[in-house]
């Protein structure tokens, strides 16, 4: 009895989400970097990875930016992508997205709140060190890792947008594979 009360006491309950479609996209940064190489002196600049993901289908979108600033956040090219606005921004807690962290209310900055009304969207922010809030995008950074990132492993770029083309080819790759097992899975079941 004591072995069993020592492994099942520390199991957490969890619940599965079910998601509505265009409802809304979850956005993070990924921890890990790509670069671009300084054509001059040869030397590597860290560029920063934004991934965002529509829950509902899974459908990701990936784009490298030189910073998590404010601009580079709020220029993510993943609205275009998607052809349309979600009704719901989900974030974590990035300086670029919230002035005061708060587990149960935290601050969106001014401009991106005026980003959301220009859309008419909402900013929803998740729990500060909560994760699951957000499991969805932490899975696509995953993925993105050993779906783009890892092709690119040997590559040299010598520009963002030159990194950008590629990664928007391993991205149709990337998505397009999701929606064949999506597809073959809906076959097996119907």
């Amino acid at each position: 009895m004591e072995h069993y009360n020592r492994k099942h006491s520390k199991l957490k309950g969890s619940m599965k989400l079910e998601h509505q479609t265009g409802y809304e996209v979850m956005i993070d940064f990924a921890g890990k970097h790509l670069h671009i190489t300084d054509k001059e002196t040869g030397t590597l600049i860290a560029v920063e990875v934004f991934v965002s993901i529509l829950p509902y289908s899974h459908y990701t979108y990936v784009e490298a930016c030189m910073s998590q600033k404010r601009e580079d956040l709020l220029l993510g090219n993943a609205l275009q992508y998607y052809g349309g606005v979600p009704k719901t921004i989900v974030s974590d807690n990035l300086k670029s997205a919230v002035t005061r962290a708060n587990k149960y209310e935290p601050q969106v900055n001014k401009s991106l709140k005026d980003f959301a009304r220009h859309y008419s969207c909402v900013v929803n922010p998740t729990r500060a060190y909560s994760s699951q809030d957000k499991a969805l995008v932490e899975n696509a950074v995953n993925l993105t890792y050993q779906r783009i990132y890892y092709p690119l492993r040997d590559m040299v770029f010598f520009s963002l947008s030159e990194l950008n083309k590629e990664i928007k080819k391993l991205l149709v790759a990337y998505n397009d594979l999701l929606f064949q097992r999506k597809q073959s899975l809906q076959r097996q079941y119907a």
